[in-house]
């Protein structure tokens, strides 16, 4: 198995969809649980934060404007004037339990089912966010702070606001899930610290199941993008008319937009930035939090180059669409980087305020800044009176989270609902029209003169779609080529292309690697060490090297796991320090996220690919420890026995996995063959149905089903099931030659 993400474990099919929904509603902050730091001068000043409060003595105007803002009212303390939930002995039922909300003097409470399944009072510690929810922040004996599935509707009761409903719909959640509000994946510190305070350093003792945590406010404050601010402080406090030092003291300016314009092209009605954006100051400062992503790297100086901290998500299903909209809950960030926009060289503040959070005019008049109405704001244009609909509608259309948080695509896709039809993803047009089909959305274009026969396919995201959809796989490797080394394309999808090759080593896949490699942009060069990890080995050890050297961090790491495995008397002179080193930058990541059962599976699986078993187990064994419904740390765990020979521990370990986790596919699907590598083909078959029959099956799974029928004599009954496979998973190349073979032999 490949490495766990760290921001989303796979833990089993209902969670892999639904776990990482709680990300954006987890800012809590302990004062039993975690320590705040002194407030005492740095021997740095330069180092030394200096508070909102101090800021706002000079920089009124931004103050007043960050006042009131999303970021400001991230996180406050739970009282009368914070509070927005009906806490007057208030009632609410989900999956059998009623959780009741009240209030002892000036304090709130809530009367839920904890970490046992049993009804207990919790007191209420923090509020987070206020609009279009609010969640609470809640405190467990241990003095945890967990945040509360229950959460109030904070629109008006005509929005169908002013309830409390809970953030899983439906779902039925109890205590022994994963997503319950008492387990880990609702933890302050394990989920989302990192960007709901402001200069928060944490470090977790695994042995004491202990946080030690630092931080200097607990809302994002403007340090948290700035950076610390006493140098700058210094400088305006003792030389107020001295010489500016650079940066005004900080370790970056947010002067992208200083003294630019965008100039108005009539005849295309769209405009060009007056001279090009030649840095990322913005969209690196705000990306840290604002993405989809695992940290890599100790600090939190917003200057430092974002690839530098952290290790992307990219754009790979089942986070995104195959044709690369977003789907899970993604950021913003990865999403706007395949844009238009920021090819253009817009920035985050060309749209919204950066204090207030707003957009810089309302709804879709912040399009028609840079837009000409003239052009745009046309029944020509939009098909539909002006009035009925807008730019955002059509152009960024919004998927719902957390049952009523719509949060819009900031790819601004063009509708292409030739796409729909051909690979299931989303367009705009049918998000409206939800009483009509995609064909009824091609056909609606096409009358208007919209479609341009090809156009969608020939388009990256249709070439990306039929790359992710196809089950050919050479037909899905030419594609994932051409992509990567199609420089019309954004970075973000050309590394995405790249991460996922799985290429043999010929002429023309080395010229693709050498191109990569040396590439300017290192989201080409993070996406070659992807694809050299499941690429040839020869051709890991042609290319991997030269980026083992190379200036961002992530891109180094990804190298290591390339090279790792590799015996290093292949590798050219010189390099074995360089891969040492990046070896241990990868595992130093790890370190920094040991709190995540996924970073101790990730650990494993790189210490398995040393050859080193004696450091693997353990790894996986604390990932259980953290997780004990975390599919990845059995799975693995069960074929480091395989490897080692130890078929019945692997057995053991994998039925385990299904007393936790009964339904998991994957799991049938690999007991099965480890009862066929034990010859109990009796016992084998029936879980391999299983997993073979799940909603969550493979192609993979219902060959290998097949070809255990065939192997048992039921030839017949395994034809049959390979010609319903295929009815299943249409074009799949292994299962057609599958029944082929089988075919032909009987």
């Amino acid at each position: 198995m490949t490495d766990a993400e760290f921001c989303c474990p796979e833990s089993s099919s209902k969670q892999v969809s639904n776990y990482c929904r709680i990300l954006i509603v987890l800012a809590v902050l302990s004062l039993a649980a975690c320590e705040k730091a002194p407030s005492t001068a740095n021997t740095e000043v330069s180092n030394s934060f200096v508070g909102a409060a101090t800021c706002a003595t000079c920089h009124t105007a931004e103050a007043e404007r960050w006042q009131g803002s999303h970021h400001a009212l991230a996180m406050q303390p739970a009282t009368s004037a914070t509070v927005l939930g009906d806490f007057s002995d208030a009632r609410f039922v989900h999956n059998g339990i009623t959780s009741r909300f009240f209030r002892r003097d000036d304090n709130f409470f809530v009367e839920t089912d904890g970490e046992d399944g049993k009804l207990d009072v919790f007191p209420v510690r923090y509020t987070f966010g206020v609009t279009p929810l609010q969640q609470y922040l809640v405190e467990l004996p241990a003095g945890k702070i967990q945040a509360l599935g229950i959460a109030w509707d904070s629109r008006s009761a005509d929005a169908g606001g002013q309830r409390w409903f809970h953030v899983y719909g439906d779902d039925p959640i109890d205590h022994t899930d994963v997503l319950h509000w008492t387990q880990f994946s609702a933890n302050w510190e394990t989920m989302c610290a990192d960007c709901h305070s402001t200069n928060l350093l944490s470090k977790y003792d695994l042995e004491k199941d202990l946080f030690k945590t630092n931080w200097d406010e607990l809302n994002v404050s403007c340090e948290a993008c700035h950076g610390s601010g006493g140098k700058h402080v210094a400088w305006a406090r003792d030389n107020p008319a001295g010489e500016k030092p650079p940066h005004a003291g900080f370790d970056l300016s947010f002067d992208e937009r200083r003294s630019i314009s965008w100039e108005m092209n009539t005849t295309t009605g769209n405009s060009r930035r007056s001279k090009d954006r030649t840095t990322d100051a913005e969209i690196n400062a705000c990306a840290g939090c604002h993405s989809r992503r695992s940290r890599i790297a100790e600090g939190n100086n917003p200057a430092t180059p974002y690839l530098d901290n952290y290790m992307p998500a990219l754009v790979d299903p089942p986070l995104y669409h195959a044709d690369g909209q977003m789907l899970d809950e993604v950021f913003v960030h990865g999403s706007f980087l395949q844009s238009k926009m920021h090819q253009a060289g817009v920035t985050c503040s060309d749209c919204h305020d950066p204090h207030s959070l707003k957009l810089r005019a309302p709804g879709p008049a912040v399009c028609l800044q840079c837009h000409s109405a003239d052009k745009f704001k046309t029944i020509k244009h939009q098909i539909h009176p002006p009035e009925t609909i807008n730019c955002i509608d059509c152009h960024m259309p919004a998927t719902t989270y957390m049952q009523n948080d719509a949060r819009h695509d900031h790819s601004f896709p063009i509708p292409r609902p030739e796409l729909s039809v051909a690979y299931a993803a989303p367009n705009a047009c049918n998000k409206c029209h939800t009483d009509k089909d995609p064909g009824w959305a091609v056909s609606a274009l096409e009358n208007a003169g919209r479609i341009t026969p090809g156009a969608a396919e020939n388009h990256w995201s249709g070439r990306l779609a039929a790359a992710t959809v196809t089950r050919n796989y050479s037909t899905s490797m030419e594609a994932l080529q051409d992509l990567a080394a199609d420089s019309a394309v954004p970075a973000i999808i050309r590394g995405t292309a790249a991460g996922r090759l799985q290429l043999g080593d010929t002429p023309d896949t080395r010229a693709l690697f050498s191109k990569l490699t040396a590439s300017r942009e290192p989201l080409l060069r993070l996406g070659a060490g992807n694809g050299l990890q499941n690429s040839d080995p020869a051709l890991a050890v042609a290319f991997a090297p030269a980026l083992l050297n190379d200036p961002v961090r992530a891109v180094r790491i990804s190298a290591a796991q390339a090279l790792a495995g590799i015996d290093p008397a292949l590798l050219p002179t010189g390099s074995n320090p360089n891969l040492q080193n990046a070896i241990a930058e990868y595992l130093s990541a790890q370190e920094i996220n040991n709190d995540r059962p996924e970073s101790h599976v990730n650990t494993g699986n790189l210490r398995r690919i040393q050859g080193r078993p004696e450091l693997a187990e353990p790894a996986y064994q604390q990932a259980l420890l953290l997780n004990p419904s975390f599919v990845p740390a059995y799975a693995n765990l069960a074929d480091l026995y395989r490897e080692q020979n130890r078929e019945s521990e692997a057995e053991a370990t994998l039925r385990k996995a299904l007393g936790v986790i009964p339904s998991d596919a994957y799991l049938h699907h690999a007991l099965g063959l480890s009862l066929v590598r034990q010859n109990r083909f009796d016992d084998a078959l029936p879980e391999l149905q299983v997993a073979a029959d799940s909603s969550d099956a493979e192609p993979r799974f219902a060959l290998v089903y097949a070809l255990a029928l065939d192997r048992v004599g039921s030839t017949t009954d395994a034809i049959a099931y390979l010609q319903l496979a295929l009815q299943r998973f249409k074009g799949d190349q292994e299962l057609e030659t599958a029944l082929q073979e089988i075919s032909n032999r009987n």
